[in-house]
C-alpha cells in the first residue's frame, strides 16, 4: 500500500483518488476551496444549473466511463441538434428545407474543411473555444456531446459519494505551498507525508509548486482564457434555437432550456463563451463579448432571473503538454486538462487521472 496525497479536488483529482483507492492505496485529497470539482463542476440556482460557459459531455469519452464505473443511476443527457444550432450570418449546421444545402454543409464538416465557416463553427463549439477537428467534433456531428441534466454538479457529486463510502478523505481550505520528496506543505504549516503526490491542480497552481524541481516547469503549456456568460431568463430570446456560433469573434452562445427539455425552466438558460484573440485585453474582449450577446440575443439583459459573468478565466490550454509521469523520479505524477493525453478537457481530465491513479507503485 501506498500513500498518495492528491492536491486537487477537480475531475482530474478525484478519477486519480478512484483509481489509487481501488488499487489498494491510502489517499488524501487536498483542495484550496470548500467546493469540489474546481472549474468542471455547476450550482443550481432557481432549480437551473450554473456552470462556467458550456461544456458538452462525450457519451463515450472517459468520464463517462468512470461515472458509469460509480454509479448506477442514469444519467440525463440530451444532445444539440445540428438543425437548431445557427451558425451567425449563415444559418443552422443541417438545414432541415433545403436537401442539397444541407448536403453541403454535411459534407464540409465530414471533410474538416477549415475553410468552411460551418466547419468552424462546429469545431468551435465542440472544441469548447478552440477550433479543433478531432474527436470531439466528430462525436458533435452524431450527437455524442451531451448537455448534463443534473448539472455538472452531479457528476462530481457521484464521485465524491464514491470516494466517502471507501473512506477517502477530502481536506477542503488546503493552501498548498510546497510539495518535496512526497511531503506536502500548507500555509498554515500542517505537513502530509506520502510516498506519492499528484498534482491535479490548474496548470498555474502547479507550475508553482514545480519551480524548485524545474524552474522552466510548463513554460510550453499556454492558457486559453475567455469570457463567459451563464444566465436565467425569463424569456427566450433564441426562440427555438439551440444555439448560435460565430466563429469569427470566436464566440458561442446557447440556450440549455432548448437543449436539455427535462429542466423543466420556463423560460432560457443561456450559457455563452469568448475567447480571447492575440494581444487582446480583456476589457477589449468584453466589449467584443456583450456586442455578440446583444446581437444574438436581442434584450437578454432586461429578463435576467440570475445571471454568472465571468469576465477572465482559462477555459483550458494548449501548447506543449508534459507526461503525467513527467516527475516521478521526485514522486510526483501530473493529472488535468493541461497533461500530455489523447483526450481533450474533462476527459483529458479524467484519463489522466486514471493513468496517475493506475501507475502509483
Amino acid at each position: 500500500m501506498v500513500r498518495v496525497t492528491v492536491v486537487g479536488a477537480g475531475i482530474a483529482g478525484l478519477t486519480t483518488a478512484l483509481y489509487a483507492v481501488t488499487a489498494g492505496h491510502h489517499v488524501v485529497v487536498l483542495d484550496r476551496t470548500d467546493r469540489l470539482g474546481g472549474r468542471g463542476t455547476s450550482q443550481t440556482v432557481d432549480g437551473a444549473p450554473f456552470g462556467y460557459g458550456l461544456h458538452l459531455l462525450h457519451r463515450r469519452g472517459p468520464l463517462i466511463k468512470v461515472i458509469k464505473k460509480i454509479s448506477r443511476l442514469p444519467l440525463v443527457l440530451a444532445s444539440p441538434r445540428l438543425d437548431r444550432l445557427h451558425v451567425s450570418n449563415i444559418g443552422p449546421l443541417r438545414p432541415r428545407n433545403n436537401v442539397r444545402l444541407a448536403a453541403q454543409r454535411r459534407r464540409a464538416m465530414r471533410q474538416g474543411d477549415s475553410s468552411s465557416e460551418v466547419a468552424q463553427a462546429a469545431a468551435l463549439l465542440a472544441g469548447s473555444g478552440v477550433l479543433r477537428y478531432g474527436d470531439r467534433y466528430a462525436a458533435l456531428q452524431k450527437q455524442r456531446l451531451a448537455v448534463v441534466g443534473e448539472g455538472w454538479a452531479g457528476l462530481v457529486g457521484r464521485m465524491a459519494a464514491a470516494l466517502d463510502e471507501v473512506g477517502v478523505l477530502i481536506e477542503p481550505n488546503c493552501e498548498v505551498i510546497g510539495v518535496e520528496e512526497g511531503r506536502v506543505t500548507l500555509d498554515n504549516g500542517r505537513t502530509f507525508e506520502s510516498d506519492v503526490v499528484v498534482l491535479a491542480t490548474g496548470a498555474s497552481q502547479a507550475a508553482r509548486l514545480l519551480k524548485t524541481i524545474d524552474s522552466h516547469a510548463l513554460n510550453a503549456v499556454t492558457p486559453v482564457r475567455a469570457s463567459t456568460l451563464d444566465a436565467l431568463l425569463s424569456s427566450r430570446p433564441l426562440s427555438d434555437k439551440h444555439g448560435v456560433i460565430d466563429a469569427k469573434e470566436g464566440a458561442y452562445i446557447t440556450d440549455l432550456a432548448n437543449i436539455q427539455p427535462k429542466l423543466n425552466l420556463e423560460g432560457a438558460l443561456l450559457s455563452a463563451v469568448m475567447v480571447e484573440r492575440p494581444n487582446e485585453s480583456s476589457e477589449q474582449r468584453n466589449e467584443r463579448f456583450e456586442a455578440f450577446l446583444e446581437r444574438t440575443a436581442k434584450g437578454w439583459h432586461h429578463h435576467v432571473v440570475h445571471q454568472r459573468k465571468q469576465t477572465s478565466i482559462t477555459v483550458q490550454t494548449t501548447g506543449t503538454k508534459p507526461s503525467f509521469d513527467r516527475y516521478v523520479e521526485h514522486r510526483i505524477f501530473l493529472a488535468g486538462e493541461w497533461v500530455d493525453c489523447e483526450h481533450e478537457l474533462a476527459d483529458a481530465a479524467a484519463a489522466t487521472g486514471k493513468m496517475c491513479g493506475q501507475n502509483i507503485a
